[in-house]
């Protein structure tokens, strides 16, 4: 994976689709973009800031279309909402400028604030 870029509360990257990636019939396996919505959504988080991003409360991956080996995969992970015990995110996934996935990832993040509070304080 490669960064391209981060700012807070949004995260772009890219990776390059290998065999490793692939499900049984040739397609870039879905629990692998699942992954990345999971991944890129921590690291949007992680833009604020916080040196931990909390636990998965809840991820949802809709499958737009197919791509495989070969493939150069971006996706732009984007902080929602930042609350004091939720993080919201979206997380859209690109194939040569078409989307291909769209995921939400909502973590809960109440210790990771805390701390972060706690931190600044001293």
């Amino acid at each position: 994976m490669n960064l391209l870029s981060a700012e807070a509360g949004r995260v772009r990257g890219e990776v390059e689709i290998t065999k490793d990636y692939l499900n049984a019939i040739g397609g870039t396996h879905g629990g692998w973009l699942s992954t990345l919505v999971d991944v890129g959504g921590s690291l949007a988080i992680a833009s604020h800031g916080l040196m931990t991003t909390g636990v998965s409360t809840d991820l949802s991956v809709s499958f737009l279309a197919p791509s495989g080996e070969g493939s150069n995969i971006v996706f732009d992970a984007q902080v929602l909402k930042l609350g004091r015990t939720l993080a919201y995110t979206r997380v859209d996934i690109f194939n040569n400028d078409k989307m291909i996935a769209t995921g939400s990832h909502t973590k809960f993040i109440a210790r990771e604030q805390e701390r972060a509070a706690k931190d600044a304080k001293e």
